[in-house]
């Protein structure tokens, strides 16, 4: 059997395994999330892909009242502040939309592996593989911040 072909198989029966997020931790996570009532928040995120291995923009997202406000990515070779295209806000996702994610991810089978920070219990570490044998499906968020606002 050659190397290529062996260690395809290693992935295959990796990407296989469903080890991660456990519907009751992401029942606490998301109590927890509730009852600390943020009613206006910031975070930022790294999102890992192929277009940004090594190095990907933090995107930091401003929620008021549920909803997403403002958005702007900072890259890691700049300080400078680059604002999220207009008219784009829907495509960024509030903390509520995350715990969505991942419930809906398990609904699906997917591969979802989540940790929770244990104090307010957003997600601190978000991955989704909706289908092992695809390559770019994924989602690999690592928040890097939670800032409570004042609105």
């Amino acid at each position: 059997m050659s190397k290529l072909l062996r260690y395809g198989l290693i992935v295959a029966a990796l990407a296989a395994l469903r080890v991660g997020a456990q519907p009751d931790d992401v029942q606490l996570a998301r109590a927890r999330w509730e009852a600390a009532a943020l009613e206006a928040y910031t975070y930022g995120y790294n999102k890992f892909c192929d277009c940004h291995r090594e190095t990907p923009p933090e995107t930091v997202v401003t929620v008021s009242d549920g909803l997403v406000v403002s958005v702007h990515h900072v890259h890691a070779d700049s300080a400078r502040e680059v604002p999220a295209r207009e008219g784009s806000l829907d495509l960024y996702w509030t903390i509520d939309d995350l715990f969505s994610l991942i419930e809906s991810a398990t609904t699906r089978n997917a591969v979802v592996r989540a940790r929770f920070d244990d104090e307010l219990g957003y997600p601190t570490m978000l991955f989704i593989d909706y289908d092992a044998t695809l390559i770019g499906d994924e989602i690999d968020l690592r928040l890097t911040r939670l800032e409570k606002r004042v609105r």
